[in-house]
């Protein structure tokens, strides 16, 4: 692991923590359609559609709110650390996806099956 990657690592969490926190915690919808495998964290940084035959229009709705949240959250922690909004996302996607709970849905990376977290 290079330097810049172990204090981006070190950084990102805190400018991030907040809001990203905020705005998904308090969505029991999303929450509870993450525990059903209808959407997951990706590799992006953003939360993505496992199920899309399972998508409500409300959950598409709140699933696009938290990615506004989310691509807000970057911008501003990549204005602070002079960092791209895509390493500030990757390094959050690392996270989000070390954090997603047990039976979860993940995606890994580009091209990589939708996992199932043990």
């Amino acid at each position: 692991m290079t330097i810049f990657r172990i204090v981006m690592s070190a950084v990102v969490p805190f400018v991030l923590a907040g809001a990203l926190a905020t705005a998904q915690a308090q969505d029991a919808a999303i929450e509870r359609a993450k525990t059903d495998r209808i959407i997951g964290e990706s590799y992006t940084g953003y939360l993505a559609v496992v199920d899309p035959s399972r998508m409500s229009p409300d959950l598409k709705r709140r699933l696009e709110q938290i990615n506004a949240g989310r691509l807000a959250a970057y911008t501003r922690a990549a204005e602070r650390t002079e960092q791209s909004v895509a390493v500030i996302a990757a390094l959050s996607a690392e996270k989000q996806i070390s954090r997603a709970g047990p039976g979860e849905a993940v995606l890994p990376g580009d091209g990589e099956p939708w996992t199932i977290k043990p």
